[in-house]
């Protein structure tokens, strides 16, 4: 196998140069390090990790924490949508991405342990269960965090515009002569849950329209969309013009129960779901619903904890960075 001093032999420079080019250095020339990267690729060089690590003092590892709380999944369009974006983004730089498991042989880990364990660099929260102790001493431990969709835990989050999305749907249901408007929130242990039901409230407190017609689906899923309509008309004894869920699969649960129950969408009443996943546009009726950019959400996500790991930027646990959404109109809104 080669080492670096076989580069710097093919190249005519001193190992301490092509360590620098391996390690992406900007103190040697562009051109210098495309001839040695060049050279290390025709070689078959592959860097030693321990060699990587005393050398940069990084393990060049992040983790993921992905709590199975809110029954969503890595197979959910939203969130795996994310993930993709921020491991290109980090793998792009040379890290590898661990996924956090609770046990390691028989050892039951808490996330500082399980960090420790496998000596990474940083941490990216995706879902999580916001009460869960483990967090706060992961928070006072100052390592690395980042999160999407957890701001209710106190570490800096990139989420997208709640309070936008909401407004734009809220003022096109609106324009389309909604009177009454229902929300069908989402778990409120969930940041996003908790912010879009605010953001409900403000918009049509500010139109001067009731803001108390809302239940609480008990997950983000099409089950739970489909029980909280029979919840909502329960509370509200007759149909709004509007229903505005908190993402689409309770949109789309809601829909099936609205079918079941003999109304015609948007005839009937209008419905607007939150996320855009891919299924929205071949539903039907197909739906309308605030996109979110997941792309950004989770290079943005990746460029913050990478600058809190090279300690590039003074990040407060406080941080929020909103990412603009935009509203798709499809067929289920009049």
């Amino acid at each position: 196998m080669s080492t670096i001093y076989d580069i710097a032999k093919k190249v005519g420079c001193a190992s301490s140069t092509v360590s620098k080019a391996l390690n992406n250095s900007k103190e040697i020339s562009e051109k210098r390090k495309a001839e040695i990267l060049a050279a290390a690729k025709e070689l078959g060089y592959v860097p030693n990790s321990s060699a990587r690590r005393l050398t940069t003092k990084k393990s060049w590892s992040i983790g993921i924490i992905f709590s199975e709380d809110l029954h969503i999944g890595l197979e959910h369009h939203f969130f795996s949508g994310i993930i993709q974006e921020f491991k290109k983004y980090v793998e792009g730089l040379g890290y590898e991405i661990n996924f956090y498991s609770k046990k390691i042989g028989n050892q039951t880990m808490t996330y500082l342990e399980w960090f420790k364990y496998r000596d990474l660099d940083g941490i990216l929260i995706v879902t999580v269960d916001v009460n869960d102790d483990n967090l706060e001493e992961l928070r006072q431990s100052k390592i690395p965090v980042v999160t999407v969709d957890s701001g209710l835990i106190n570490v800096p989050t990139v989420i997208s515009d709640n309070f936008q999305g909401t407004r734009m749907a809220l003022e096109y249901l609106m324009s389309r002569g909604a009177k009454t408007i229902a929300h069908i929130a989402g778990p409120l242990r969930s940041f996003a849950a908790a912010e879009r039901l605010d953001a409900f409230q403000s918009v049509l407190s500010k139109y001067g329209m009731q803001k108390d017609v809302f239940v609480e689906a008990s997950n983000y899923d099409f089950k739970s969309g489909k029980e909280a309509l029979y919840k909502l008309l329960q509370l509200t004894k007759e149909l709004p013009d509007a229903v505005y869920a908190a993402n689409d699969d309770i949109a789309l649960g809601a829909i099936m129960a609205l079918k079941e129950l003999g109304y015609k969408i948007p005839r009937d009443v209008s419905v607007i779901g939150f996320d855009n996943i891919e299924l929205t546009r071949f539903t039907s009726p197909s739906l309308t619903t605030v996109k979110q950019d997941r792309a950004r959400i989770g290079t943005e996500a990746a460029k913050l904890l990478i600058a809190q790991i090279d300690k590039k930027a003074e990040i407060t646990q406080t941080f929020i960075h909103r990412i603009p959404v935009e509203l798709i109109i499809r067929e289920s809104t009049k």
